[in-house]
């Protein structure tokens, strides 16, 4: 599916979480180092538990999350925040670079996290809606993080995603 369409998700999702009262859901796991290591891919990795409880409160996130199901090969989970709100997403069939070729993109610049591939994007239909994309390659697919700022303060999203994803890549897995 498109990252337009992931996009309007993350955007209505985010409106639909500062609405909210609460997020809905379990308490997340808490997921020691390389215990994702042991799981072959992607498909038993949560977006909802990539963080840990202490690392969601570092980056200023509420848990439990609120898990996103709109696009099917992207399941994801959402975290309110402030300044920053995110959502997780696990793609088990694309990569950095398959999401490098897409035209959609205002900005897309390549970067490394934990060795791996990784960009800090940002979608042509949310340059004024200040989010950026993270994105790493993980057990053969790829983690993005959308991140958009509560309201706009000037702060850099794509900087703080990078840094979200430099937390949770140690742990998942390679291919």
């Amino acid at each position: 599916m498109k990252v337009l369409s992931r996009t309007v998700v993350a955007v209505c999702a985010g409106v639909a979480l500062l609405a909210a009262a609460g997020c809905g859901g379990g308490s997340p796991k808490d997921v020691s180092p390389g215990s994702m290591e042991k799981d072959q891919g992607l498909a038993k990795v949560d977006p909802c538990t990539l963080l840990t409880p202490d690392e969601l409160k570092s980056f200023g996130f509420e848990g439990p999350g609120q898990p996103e199901t709109g696009i099917s090969s992207e399941p994801g989970c959402s975290f309110r925040g402030k300044p920053f709100t995110a959502t997780f997403y696990k793609n088990q069939e694309k990569t950095v670079e398959s999401y490098s070729k897409q035209d959609n993109w205002a900005k897309f610049d390549r970067a490394e996290v934990d060795g791996r591939p990784a960009a800090s994007a940002i979608d042509k239909s949310a340059t004024q809606a200040r989010i950026c994309s993270a994105l790493f390659n993980a057990g053969g697919g790829v983690i993005i993080i959308d991140v958009s700022e509560f309201r706009d303060q000037g702060l850099d999203e794509c900087a703080e995603g990078l840094k979200v994803a430099e937390a949770i890549a140690p742990r998942m897995p390679r291919y």
